[in-house]
């Protein structure tokens, strides 16, 4: 086993002279250990040691930063919790060495044993926060046959950009106040829906988008005192977002009457709630309508506020918040235990409206972690003859399923599993009765690509 890194941190400042020629990927510089392969990757790079045939390991992971408006301890944390949670089951919390600031980057680093399968080993994190932006180093070996090696990569680290030192203090989100001003930077914690742009210029924090009919823009403001209910906060605060507005041909006491409802709780466990309607800017006569959509996340005893508009029949907009809805969370908010197991077990479909009811895909799951999968090959057969099968348990094929947090892990056979973001949630319009779905989202998404949400139903 792999020795503890004591004073991590101060390695990674040195400036080592006697290394091999620096490489450098994205915002770090690094020497690669001699005898140690490079891969590239769509994220980043991983730097391995060659194979020496016992079954030792030992892997560096470079991956490209990512804009952040998060504090570098919540960085941190969920890097921890992304990077290496995720893929190995670590035995505790990370042993933590002192943060330090290089070129005015706040840098902190964590490690842990972990095991995986019949392996143990060690897991080291590195994380850099400035520049609006994050960077992390991941290291994770089996052995101590590397150590060397592996300490002299952590010694040739450093950053080649100065930044502007940030806090590593809790966001004000943290708090049991309302806050206000500024402090929607410190709020939220955004991973960039593809095909979107962070803006976190001056006070303002917004995802945006051009399309051909126009840009499209999502707000994330700063929050307010909650009533204890988001649809009594919602009944005022959706005019007081949307300023100057009203529903289209419809008085705006009728606001929950016409609108799209959501709720259900983000991948933090914080309850949310979601509505939609059809609006029109006051005194504008036969001016354009828009669907404007207000997200309301109680926090506490505060409530988040989340706004964005779209055309009628736009979709841009939708796709974006569908997408943050997976991922969004709250700095300095507590997490909150989300039984993602029990609520999947039973049968869920997702239909066609194209061929008028009939299904596309059907999966069952089990108590016991079983999951078995129907696909329809032809839509000619219809929804009757499916919907027999599946009542039948006639499913074509047969796998297993586990969930790390939010994200659900599908494996078939011996065959590498493929894992999605998962939501349970609830949506009805107006008065009509509210219906359970649920959502996933690739979990190795298409970075280039957004994608719709198809919602499935428990039948």
């Amino acid at each position: 086993m792999m020795k503890k890194l004591t004073n991590l941190l101060a390695f990674i400042i040195m400036a080592v002279s006697c290394f091999a020629q620096k490489q450098t990927f994205d915002v770090v510089n690094y020497t690669l250990p001699k005898g140690w392969d490079k891969t590239e990757m769509p994220g980043g790079i991983q730097l391995s040691a060659k194979n020496d045939g016992k079954g030792n390991y030992a892997t560096v992971v470079i991956l490209r930063s990512a804009v952040t408006t998060a504090s570098a301890n919540d960085n941190f944390n969920s890097s921890w919790e992304q990077l290496v949670k995720s893929t190995v089951t670590v035995a505790g919390e990370p042993t933590m060495q002192e943060p330090a600031v290089e070129k005015g980057w706040n840098v902190i680093s964590g490690q842990s044993t972990y095991t995986e399968g019949a392996n143990k080993g060690s897991a080291t994190l590195i994380t850099a926060t400035g520049n609006s932006k994050m960077a992390n180093v991941v290291i994770m070996t089996n052995t101590s046959k590397y150590q060397t090696q592996i300490l002299d990569f952590i010694k040739s680290l450093d950053l080649n950009e100065t930044a502007t030192a940030q806090s590593n203090n809790t966001s004000p989100a943290s708090t049991t106040n309302a806050v206000t001003g500024s402090g929607n930077k410190n709020i939220y914690s955004i991973t960039v829906p593809p095909t979107w742009n962070l803006n976190a210029g001056g006070n303002s924090l917004t995802l945006e988008k051009n399309t051909t009919t126009g840009k499209r823009i999502i707000e994330f403001m700063s929050m307010v005192k909650s009533s204890g209910s988001l649809e009594k906060d919602m009944e005022h605060i959706f005019f007081e977002v949307f300023d100057g507005w009203s529903l289209y041909n419809s008085p705006n006491n009728l606001l929950f009457e016409k609108g799209d409802h959501e709720k259900g709780v983000t991948c933090q466990g914080l309850p949310y709630y979601m509505l939609s309607n059809s609006i029109r800017q006051n005194g504008s006569g036969n001016g354009d309508v828009i669907k404007g959509t207000v997200l309301l996340i109680q926090v506490g005893s505060n409530v988040a506020i989340i706004n964005t508009a779209d055309k009628i029949l736009g979709s841009d907009a939708e796709m974006a918040v569908n997408f943050l809805l997976f991922t969004l969370k709250i700095n300095g908010a507590a997490e909150k235990n989300v039984d993602y197991k029990n609520q999947l077990i039973g049968t869920w479909a997702s239909g066609s409206g194209v061929y008028g009811n009939s299904l596309i895909t059907a999966t069952s799951y089990t108590a016991e972690g079983k999951c078995y999968v129907l696909a329809q090959s032809s839509y000619t057969v219809g929804y009757d003859y499916y919907n027999d099968l599946i009542k039948k348990k006639q499913f074509k094929s047969e796998g297993t399923f586990a969930f790390k947090g939010n994200v659900l892990e599908r494996k078939t056979g011996s065959v590498a599993g493929a894992k999605y973001f998962t939501r349970f949630y609830s949506r009805k319009y107006g008065n009509n009765q509210w219906s359970d779905l649920m959502g996933l989202y690739l979990y190795d998404y298409d970075k280039n690509k957004i994608e719709s949400l198809i919602p499935f139903h428990k039948i």
